[in-house]
């Protein structure tokens, strides 16, 4: 019978720590891949939570600059019936007024309806996600407005999106 030397038992120790050691390797790195995948679990729910307070930031935005728009509107519809309804003359320092607030509080509602086509041109926003939620607005927009969204309109982002959904 041959018994091992000590060398053997040498091997046979150093290849059992050896072992030992990287089964330990193979649990700390298991370990920290479980924890990257958690982090970026993490981090897909966050990128996914600010997009939707980006959206909800713009959508706010653009709903206040609406009814600013639609206030400017009232008024100069609620002067006309002021004027018709009293002796007063008509005041075309007055018209002038209501002329050049309308046109700034659409000229902004216009730049927030476009700030929002960028973000979905440029994927910022998923075209497909948000579509249906912003398609009647945009239209709305562009047709009740065309003389905005000329061959030098300021708003090509809003007009870029309007032709790519509307051919679709």
């Amino acid at each position: 019978m041959i018994y091992p030397s000590i060398t053997d038992w040498i091997s046979a120790i150093s290849a059992m720590f050896s072992a030992f050691i990287s089964g330990g390797v193979l649990w700390v790195a298991w370990y920290q891949i479980k924890q990257v995948k958690l982090q970026l679990k993490n981090l897909a729910e966050g990128q996914k939570n600010s997009t939707l307070m980006t959206v909800l930031e713009l959508e706010s935005e653009m709903n206040r600059r609406k009814e600013n728009l639609d206030r400017c509107n009232f008024d100069l519809r609620q002067y006309g019936i002021d004027i018709n309804s009293s002796e007063k003359q008509l005041s075309e320092d007055t018209l002038e007024l209501f002329q050049d607030k309308i046109k700034v509080a659409r000229e902004n509602y216009l730049n927030a309806l476009d700030r929002l086509s960028y973000c979905i041109i440029h994927n910022y926003l998923s075209d497909r996600d948000w579509k249906t939620e912003y398609r009647d607005i945009l239209f709305d927009a562009v047709d009740n407005y065309s003389e905005c969204f000329g061959v030098s309109s300021r708003f090509w982002n809003t007009k870029k999106l309007y032709e790519k959904w509307k051919n679709e």
